[in-house]
């Protein structure tokens, strides 16, 4: 699946969702969150990607592609949000080296830190295609853990 694509999306509600470790986890997260996935052209990664979801108790209640006004903005270089996705990089790194930008409360998302260690877990299993040059560090995927 192309990373960023409906059809990820799609299945990253599905994967999440479904998945009782990490709801346990995220049982207290209440939040919305846009992620901007910063253009690298130079890399084939032509245009900004924007894209967010709500969640309420743990539970994705909704995920899109494009803007809307949520509790947390969440920027970074596409290469970033490839190196978080594929392990090279934990996203409680990324924003302590400020690789990663929030606006909104770091604190809290601090706080979810573990939820989110869980989430990515779960976000690696699902086989995705990066763009451009990323496409080197495609994930195969694995299945459920």
């Amino acid at each position: 699946m192309k990373f960023a694509s409906e059809e990820y999306l799609k299945e990253v509600m599905e994967r999440t969702n479904s998945d009782e470790k990490y709801l346990e986890l995220a049982k207290e997260e209440f939040a919305s969150y846009t992620f901007i996935l910063g253009a690298e052209p130079d890399k084939g990664v032509e245009n900004d990607i924007v894209l967010g979801y709500c969640v309420e108790a743990g539970r994705m209640t909704d995920i899109w592609l494009g803007e809307r006004k949520t509790e947390f903005v969440i920027s970074g270089k596409y290469g970033v949000w490839v190196d978080i996705l594929t392990g090279k990089m934990g996203a409680t790194r990324a924003f302590l080296t400020r690789k990663l930008t929030v606006r909104g409360s770091l604190m809290k998302i601090l706080r979810l830190s573990k939820a989110t260690e869980r989430w990515l877990e779960i976000l690696r299993t699902i086989p995705t295609e990066f763009h451009g040059e990323y496409s080197k560090y495609n994930i195969k995927g694995v299945g459920i853990l």
